[in-house]
C-alpha cells in the first residue's frame, strides 16, 4: 500500500472511530447520570414583609449602617415594586401586625399590592388578629390566611371625641375660645361637653364616606357585592373559622404551614424568606478602618448618596403639626412637627438645584399655625418650577392651606381635607389658682394690655378685637383658596366654614384636582416639567434623612423643657397619653398666635 492511499484510508476511518468513541462515552455518561439522584431544586426566594404601625411618610433617620431605622411608606412601596420586577423573587408574604394607617395610606398599599399581582407571582396575606386597617389592605392580596385561633375584628367605623369641659369646670379652668366657621370645631373638646350639631354632622358624613370606601375595597378584593360586604361587616366581628365560612378569608393555617403551602405551589421543598429585601447591606465596623467609619457616622458625616446630574423630581415631605421654625421628626419625645423654616429651605434647595425639574409636596398634616402656613404658602406660589401637592391621610386646615398654592392637587379617595376655618383663644387659669390658694394682682397699661393674660377671660371689648383678627385671617384663607382653585370668593366660601371632606368628595366639589397616589402626582409633575415619558428620572427625597444622632439632637433642641411628653404625660397609658399630648400641642399653638388653622380630630383606621 503506497503512502498516499494509506493517508486517504486514515482520513476516512479516524473521524468514524472518534464518533464511535464519543457515542460510547455519551452512553457511559447517561448511565452514570441515571445512577445519581437528581439534585433538589434550590429554595425559592420569597419576600417577607411585616406591616405594622403608622408607616410614616418622611424618610426615617439613618442608623449606623446608613439604612433607615424604620420603614416608611415610600420605602416599603419601592421595595414591593422592586420585588415585582425581580425575576429571582418568586412571591410575597405580607404579615399584618396592628397596622394603624388612615384611608390614604391604605389606598396606597392596596395600589402597590395590585401592581405586584400584575407580575403573576403569588402574594399571601397572613393575619393573626386583624382590625379594619389590616383587613382593608390585606383584602387586595391573592389569598388571606389566619391561624385557627385568630380573630377578624371588622365592625364598622366609629369616632370618639373626648371633652374636657366638665373637668375644667371642677378645676376652675375657663377655656375662652372663638371660632370662625360654624363647622370649625377644633376647640369644642375644651369648651363643650358634647359635639355641636355641626360637628356631629360633618363627622358623620366623613365616616360614612370612609365606610363606603372600606366596603368598596373589600368587595373588589374578595369578589363580593357591596351590599353583601356591608352585611358581613355589620354582623362582625368573626373568629377565624367563621371568617373562612363567610368568605372573608381563604384558609386556616399557622405560619409554618403558610410557608410550606407556598413552597409546594412554587414546586420547591422550602422557601428562602427575604425579610430585609431591598435594604442596603450592613456596614462592617471591624478593625481600625471600621472604627474611623463609625466615628464619621457619630459626627453626622456618614455615607451620603452620590449626587448625579440626572433629571430629578424633588419630593418634599410636609408632615406633622404646623409651627414656625424648624421641623422635628416624630419620636417617643413628641409628635412630628412641620416647621415653616425647614419646608421653605427645602423648596429653595429644590429651586436652586438645576437637576430638579419639578417638585411634589407630600402633605400629611392636620394644620396648626396660621402664620407658618401662610409663610410656606408664599414660598410655594413663588416657586418657578412646577409644584404638585400629593395628599396622604390628612391635609386639612393648614395642611390644605399649603396645598392650595400648588399647580395641581392630588388626593387619595379617603384623604381628610378642607377644614377651611379659624380657631383661637386661651385657657384662663385664674379659677384653678384660686382653688389652691394662689392669687394674682395685675397692673395694666393700655386698654388691652392684659389681652392674653392666662389668668382671666376676654372682656367683651377684647373678644371683639380678637374675633376681628380671626375673621380677617379667615377671609385671607378663603380668598387665597378661591384664587388657587380659580373660582369666586362666594362660591369657595360655601365650601369653607370649617367643613371637612374626604378626598373623593373634595374632588367632586373642586377642592382638589385629581384622585391618585404619590406616584400619580409625580407622573403629573413630570408632565408639567415637559420631561420625556421614557426618560430616566430620579426621585429626590427632601429633607434628606439624617443620622440617628442628628435627629435626636434636633428633637431635643426643638422640644425644650415644655415638651408635651416630658413629665407626667409620659407615664400615662394610651389613649390618655395621646389626648394629653394633643391638648398640650393645641395649648402651645394658641399661646403663640391668636389664629390657628387645625383639624378638630384625626382619623386612624383600627
Amino acid at each position: 500500500m503506497n503512502l498516499a492511499r494509506f493517508a486517504w484510508i486514515l482520513a476516512v476511518l479516524l473521524p468514524i472511530s472518534f464518533e464511535a468513541a464519543r457515542a460510547d462515552q455519551d452512553t457511559q455518561d447517561t448511565k452514570t447520570d441515571a445512577a445519581q439522584p437528581a439534585a433538589p431544586p434550590k429554595p425559592a426566594k420569597v419576600v417577607d414583609f411585616t406591616l405594622k404601625g403608622s408607616l410614616g411618610e418622611a424618610p426615617s433617620p439613618l442608623g449606623l449602617d446608613g439604612s433607615p431605622l424604620e420603614t416608611n411608606l415610600s420605602t416599603l412601596l419601592d421595595r414591593m415594586a422592586k420585588a415585582a420586577a425581580d425575576d429571582e423573587v418568586k412571591g410575597l408574604i405580607l404579615r399584618f401586625r396592628d397596622l394603624g394607617v388612615g384611608p390614604g395610606k391604605a389606598h396606597e398599599l392596596r395600589r402597590a399590592i395590585a401592581e405586584f399581582r400584575k407580575s403573576e407571582k403569588p402574594i399571601v396575606a397572613f393575619l393573626e388578629s386583624a382590625g379594619n386597617a389590616d383587613y382593608w389592605v390585606a383584602s387586595a392580596a391573592d389569598r388571606i390566611i389566619m391561624p385557627e385561633s385568630g380573630s377578624l375584628m371588622i365592625s364598622g367605623l366609629s369616632a370618639e371625641v373626648t371633652f374636657y369641659k366638665g373637668l375644667f369646670d371642677k378645676l376652675g379652668v375657663q377655656p375662652d375660645y372663638l371660632q370662625v366657621g360654624e363647622y370649625k370645631g377644633a376647640a369644642e373638646p375644651y369648651t363643650r361637653t358634647e359635639m355641636s350639631p355641626e360637628f356631629r354632622q360633618e363627622l358623620t358624613e366623613v365616616l360614612t364616606d370612609e365606610f363606603d370606601l372600606l366596603i368598596q375595597a373589600i368587595a373588589e378584593g374578595r369578589g363580593l357585592e357591596p351590599d353583601a360586604v356591608r352585611d358581613l361587616i355589620n354582623n362582625g366581628p368573626y373568629t377565624a373559622s367563621k371568617a373562612r365560612e363567610v368568605g372573608l378569608i381563604d384558609d386556616l393555617a399557622y405560619p409554618d404551614q403558610v410557608e410550606a403551602s407556598l413552597a409546594e405551589k412554587l414546586g420547591v421543598e422550602k422557601l428562602d424568606l427575604l425579610t430585609k429585601y431591598g435594604q442596603p447591606e450592613p456596614e462592617d465596623y471591624s478593625g481600625l478602618s471600621g472604627f474611623m467609619k463609625l466615628m464619621q457616622e457619630l459626627s453626622g458625616d456618614g455615607k451620603k448618596k452620590a449626587k448625579t446630574s440626572d433629571p430629578k423630581i424633588a419630593v418634599i415631605y410636609a408632615t406633622g403639626v404646623i409651627q414656625s421654625g424648624k421641623s422635628s421628626p416624630g419620636s417617643i419625645l413628641g409628635e412630628a412637627v412641620m416647621g415653616s423654616d425647614t419646608i421653605i429651605e427645602q423648596i429653595q434647595k429644590a429651586e436652586e438645584d438645576d437637576s430638579v425639574k419639578a417638585i411634589v409636596l407630600r402633605v400629611d398634616s392636620p394644620g396648626g399655625s396660621a402664620l407658618a402656613s401662610d409663610l410656606m404658602w408664599r414660598a410655594i406660589v413663588e416657586a418657578k418650577k412646577p409644584i404638585v401637592a400629593s395628599m396622604s391621610d390628612t391635609a386639612a386646615s393648614g395642611g390644605y392651606y399649603i396645598s392650595m398654592g400648588c399647580d395641581a392637587i392630588f388626593a387619595e379617595p379617603g384623604t381628610l381635607t378642607g377644614s377651611i376655618g379659624v380657631v383661637g383663644g386661651k385657657f384662663a387659669l385664674g379659677g384653678l389658682l384660686e382653688k389652691v390658694g394662689v392669687s394674682t394682682d395685675t397692673v395694666t397699661v393700655g386698654k388691652n394690655g392684659g389681652l392674653f393674660s392666662p389668668f382671666s377671660r376676654f372682656s367683651p371689648e377684647q373678644e371683639k378685637a380678637v374675633r376681628a383678627m380671626m375673621e380677617d385671617t379667615y377671609r385671607q384663607f378663603v380668598s387665597k383658596a378661591a384664587d388657587g382653585r380659580d373660582t369666586e370668593y362666594d362660591a369657595l366660601n360655601k365650601l369653607a366654614g370649617g367643613r371637612i371632606y374626604s378626598g373623593r368628595r373634595a374632588k367632586d366639589l373642586g377642592l382638589v384636582d385629581e384622585l391618585g397616589t404619590l406616584d400619580d402626582a409625580i407622573a403629573h409633575a413630570r408632565k408639567l416639567a415637559n420631561l420625556d415619558p421614557d426618560q430616566k428620572v430620579e426621585r429626590l427625597a427632601l429633607p434628606e434623612p439624617k443620622s440617628i444622632f442628628e435627629s435626636l439632637s434636633e428633637s431635643l433642641d426643638g422640644l425644650g423643657i415644655q415638651s408635651p411628653q416630658i413629665g407626667l404625660e409620659s407615664a400615662l397609658p394610651e389613649p390618655i397619653r395621646g389626648m394629653a399630648v394633643r391638648a398640650e400641642q393645641f395649648r402651645r399653638l394658641v399661646e403663640r398666635e391668636p389664629a390657628v388653622l387645625i383639624l378638630p380630630f384625626e382619623v386612624r383606621i383600627r
